[in-house]
């Protein structure tokens, strides 16, 4: 006889509970309260799977309209029996949004993601060894400057502009760069990715406060028995955060690097900011949708067969143009997210979770 397992057990016993009580229902053998308690059960399953529907129609309806835009034919656009499924398709829309003359797609994905990676990479670092530093360390002051952290989450970004824009301009480190170059003046890092490097690597970059917040929850959660056994083995700070915290916060860590690499990949504040790069997809279809009218015209140009096809005047072309760029930027987090969603789940689930 073959042995089940528990989760089979279990979803047999769920099965025959279900079973029994509509034969006991049937037979009038059923009390008041057995029957309530069931339709409850009932009621709140209908009411949970309603919310999951409308839930899952409010998301994938702004991306199913992006994939309709970008597909469909030239001369179905503003068809309005089109509603779901265009009644022509056609990949025009999508190569012109690909063509160097647009986007550049190839190499400016290559930038971006290279660029991410190093920022995600950094990022996590840095907040990692803060979020440490404010749950394991306890000296004196240690709560005022965590409070300083809570207020980069809630000071907007945009009040720093200034004075972020004015230290990259002229970048210095207590006036040792301008006495080492001799001519007293710092380094220009506007137009450079290191000026955002700088920023991730010190715990500034985007959404820093909240990483170092979500990620000392996390280790708040941990035994610190298994710390101070490190401690006591020689280990020091370094090497513990590194052998015995990193490894017990996988989870917290993938979340961290997921969602860093999703807001700085989409990130458009710092790289207009600090590095207006048109490699960068994020800014490039920022740019674009002001100038979209520009933009097909000079990739229309390049192609007999889309000059032909296309009106850069018309509304709906536009319209479709920028539906297949936002697509094309969108469409690399798609994939990643496919690949990491289950861990991701469970570590922004658990965090915080357990410890002495």
């Amino acid at each position: 006889m073959t042995k089940l397992s528990r989760k089979e057990r279990m979803q047999k016993a769920e099965q025959m509970a279900g079973i029994s009580f509509w034969v006991d229902l049937k037979k009038g053998r059923l009390t008041k309260y057995a029957i309530q308690k069931q339709v409850k059960h009932i009621l709140a399953m209908v009411f949970r799977y309603v919310i999951l529907i409308c839930l899952g129609f409010v998301v994938i309806t702004p991306l199913w309209n992006l994939v309709r835009d970008a597909f469909t034919a030239p001369a179905m656009l503003g068809d309005k029996s089109s509603l779901w499924i265009p009644q022509q398709m056609s990949t025009i829309f999508m190569q012109i949004s690909l063509s160097k003359s647009l986007m550049d797609y190839w190499p400016s994905l290559l930038y971006t993601l290279l660029t991410t990676a190093v920022l995600t990479l950094l990022q996590v670092l840095s907040t990692g060894l803060a979020a440490y530093s404010f749950a394991r360390l306890k000296f004196k002051g240690s709560n005022i400057l965590f409070f300083f952290v809570v207020l980069t989450i809630v000071v907007p970004s945009e009040s720093l502009m200034l004075a972020q824009y004015a230290a990259f301009r002229n970048f210095d480190i207590f006036g040792l760069i301008g006495l080492i170059n001799g001519t007293g003046a710092g380094i220009n890092m506007i137009g450079k990715p290191i000026s955002q490097f700088i920023l991730a690597g010190t715990g500034m970059g985007v959404k820093s406060g909240l990483y170092i917040y979500f990620m000392r929850q996390g280790v708040r959660g941990l035994p610190i028995s298994v710390e101070e056994a490190a401690h006591v083995d020689g280990a020091g700070f370094l090497r513990t955060f590194f052998s015995i915290v990193v490894p017990s916060m996988s989870g917290s860590i993938l979340t961290v690097s997921v969602l860093s690499f999703l807001w700085n990949y989409t990130d458009t504040y710092y790289t207009s900011l600090l590095n207006p790069n048109i490699h960068q997809l994020a800014y490039q279809y920022t740019t674009l949708q002001g100038n979209v009218r520009l933009g097909i015209d000079s990739a229309a140009k390049t192609n007999p067969v889309w000059l032909s096809q296309i009106d850069a005047t018309n509304p709906f072309v536009q319209t479709a143009v920028i539906s297949a760029c936002a697509l094309l930027v969108v469409v690399p987090l798609l994939i990643m997210y496919a690949f990491v969603q289950k861990r991701f789940v469970q570590g922004a689930a658990r965090s915080g979770l357990g410890g002495d």
